[in-house]
């Protein structure tokens, strides 16, 4: 319950009486007798006080300029927001009301009971020169702005302070604010009006305001509606917003020149004509863990799976088999838990690889062809493919040179000698498996006939005769790095020669960079992983 505290009439009755020349026994008189009393007392609870600070005007009331007191409470505006009794220490005060520019009513919702209710005016400030706005457009003095960091508030003539946020599409909708802001530009532009039915109540009311245009009017489900405009005191519009800064790094610390970067050093990463990956990964928790026992998974054509314990350990891959192509996996016969800790859960991924169409601005990425799974939202990315080709281990650069010098050169020094490997019947043997990226020399020693297998990188890795196929093993594959056959060796060979060869791995060399933001760690460890696709020929 409210009530204004203006003069009013408390009661008002009417009562038709025909009056007609009647005998006296039919005359009827209501009086209030003297000797009764005519006074009366009934306590009022309200919710909120209301008065009127412009009664008799028609101007404007300038922000921040009302200030009044009431019983003992001191109140003061802040754009549309009355406040009482503020601490000038900390500039805090009580939430208390609003105040309406435009018409100058006051609304208390919060006061001290049981004191004066006299308001006392001390300070008003109103204008006939500043009209209002509907509109505000304004741009930020710094640039980006970071996504939902953007609060504006502006106080209305009629509808008190609205506060308004941008959500992180920098858009404002309000039932009397709409709008937005370019969080790049930082450009704000708001429309402050109200979306109204025109009835055949308020017509007359809306056609009769200064602003009404009949070209304004528009339909929409079979009724008229119009904008009622929201009107704002100019003067009353602030905002708040975080923007970004960034400092610019030196190209010897960065690696490459930043002279073309962005100023906030992002770069896009997909473009168009560019392949594309859409991955989905999700976890499936086994029931158990059964020996020989096959698991079905949510989904089919896979991509990945592999299987880690409850604290992230991950199975030896010995120990299942998985079926990519119906989305299964099974235990292996002999599998035992040993240290694993159950449950055991099955981390898998599906993919879709496709070309790229186009690529807005907005982050929105159209394939040259229809993805072929579904993908939830919580589990999905988009990400860009580096593109490797065909890989084919193979050998290069095959010489003989008189002594070994221990200088790593792609050609021959020194003079030329008789003795010769015949690669041309019987080449070098390299295999995808076994071949490293490396540079290799067969030293001979002794009567020409043994000789020292001696890598760039990997240092002394065995010896060798020339009456031997020579195999050396790669420990990390179990394959031979190479097969120099014995057929291949000429004569002539003495000690101090030397075969040169490199051999080129079925690898493609990635720089892998991780960056991250200057601030403190949220854990210990961090871990990533890169994932190779490869193609195959698949036999029917």
């Amino acid at each position: 319950m409210s009530f204004f505290k203006l003069p009013k009439i408390s009661d008002v009755s009417e009562k038709l009486v025909e009056l007609k020349a009647r005998s006296i026994t039919d005359i009827q008189a209501t009086f209030v007798s003297a000797l009764g009393s005519t006074q009366s007392t009934k306590q009022v609870i309200a919710n909120s006080l209301k008065f009127d600070i412009t009664n008799g005007f028609d101007e404007q009331i300038i922000a921040g300029s009302v200030r009044f007191k009431l019983g003992n409470n001191t109140f003061i505006d802040r754009v549309g927001t009355l406040y009482r009794d503020v601490d000038p220490s900390n500039n805090s005060g009580t939430l208390s009301g609003t105040v309406q520019y435009g018409t100058g009513k006051i609304e208390l919702s919060s006061w001290t009971p049981n004191t004066d209710n006299n308001l006392v005016l001390q300070s008003l400030t109103t204008t006939t020169d500043i009209p209002p706005i509907n509109q505000v457009s304004f741009r930020t003095p710094a640039i980006p702005i970071r996504p939902s960091s953007l609060t504006v508030v502006v106080g209305t003539l009629e509808f008190g302070q609205l506060t308004l946020r941008a959500n992180d599409n920098g858009v404002i909708e309000t039932a009397e604010a709409h709008g937005g802001i370019n969080y790049d530009t930082g450009f704000v532009d708001l429309y402050f009006y109200k979306k109204t039915e025109i009835t055949a109540a308020n017509r007359e009311d809306i056609e009769a305001k200064n602003w009404y245009s009949v070209e304004l009017e528009y339909e929409e489900s079979g009724k008229q509606y119009i904008n009622y405009p929201v009107w704002v005191a100019p003067e009353s519009v602030r905002y708040n917003a975080v923007a970004y800064s960034y400092i610019p790094l030196d190209a010897e610390i960065l690696g490459l020149s930043a002279t073309r970067l962005p100023l906030d050093g992002r770069v896009p990463i997909f473009r168009t004509g560019d392949i594309g990956i859409i991955s989905a990964t999700k976890m499936y928790q086994m029931p158990d863990h059964v020996a020989g026992k096959t698991y079905e998974l949510d989904d089919q054509r896979i991509a990945y799976c592999e299987l880690e314990d409850s604290n992230g350990v991950k199975v030896p891959y010995d120990m299942y088999v998985v079926d990519y192509d119906y989305g299964k996996f099974t235990l292996s016969g002999d599998f035992a838990l040993n240290a694993l800790v159950p449950p055991l859960s099955a981390k898998y991924r599906y993919q879709d690889m496709g070309l790229i169409k186009d690529v807005q601005i907005n982050g929105q990425i159209t394939f040259t062809k229809p993805v072929t799974h579904n993908y939830p939202k919580e589990d999905s990315i988009v990400g860009s493919a580096l593109v490797i080709g065909d890989m084919q281990a193979r050998y290069t650069r095959k010489f003989v040179q008189q002594t070994w010098n221990s200088v790593w050169e792609d050609e021959a020094s020194g003079g030329a000698i008789s003795a010769q490997y015949n690669d041309a019947l019987y080449p070098i043997e390299v295999t995808n498996n076994g071949a490293t990226q490396e540079r290799w020399t067969l030293v001979l020693t002794g009567d020409g006939t043994n000789f020292r297998i001696i890598g760039e990188t990997s240092g002394q890795i065995g010896t060798g005769n020339i009456n031997a196929d020579c195999e050396p093993i790669n420990p990390v594959t179990g394959a031979p790095y190479f097969i120099v056959k014995k057929e291949g060796w000429g004569a002539g060979w003495a000690s101090g020669n030397t075969l040169r060869f490199n051999t080129v791995a079925a690898t493609f060399p990635i720089w892998a960079i991780r960056t991250v933001k200057q601030s403190e760690p949220s854990q210990i460890s961090d871990q990533f992983q890169i994932m190779l696709r490869g193609d195959i020929d698949r036999i029917v």
